[in-house]
């Protein structure tokens, strides 16, 4: 699936289970991105957290009572909601992702193209 269909089936699936996609003036529609921000932040410090205690597992290993296999899927989940998020904000903001995410692509490839490792 494409970026695209995949940002149209999130906005189907959003007006399906009520999520606000259409605002009547700028404030209703600033005030959902701020909840869905919110949302965001709150999904990627739940992938932070697991990646923290992945880490603190590596390093203790046998004293920190982790199942790392877990952790790892959990990190799946937590991103995709993330992504979930960020592509109901661009839904809102009518921000094709695709279009943007490889203009910006180009210009980090001018920006980092000197650098190498």
């Amino acid at each position: 699936m494409e970026l695209n269909d995949l940002m149209g089936l999130c906005k189907v699936l959003d007006e399906k289970h009520g999520f606000p996609v259409k605002f009547d003036n700028q404030l209703e529609k600033y005030n959902q991105i701020t909840k869905d921000l919110v949302g965001l932040l709150g999904e990627v410090g739940e992938f932070a957290n697991i990646v923290k205690k992945i880490n603190i597992k590596i390093e203790r290993n046998e004293s920190y009572e982790l199942d790392t296999k877990q952790a790892e899927n959990n990190l799946k989940e937590e991103l995709a909601d993330s992504l979930i998020y960020i592509i109901r904000i661009a839904n809102i903001l009518e921000i094709d992702l695709t279009t943007e995410t490889l203009t910006k692509i180009e210009k980090n490839k001018i920006k980092y193209g000197t650098t190498e490792h």
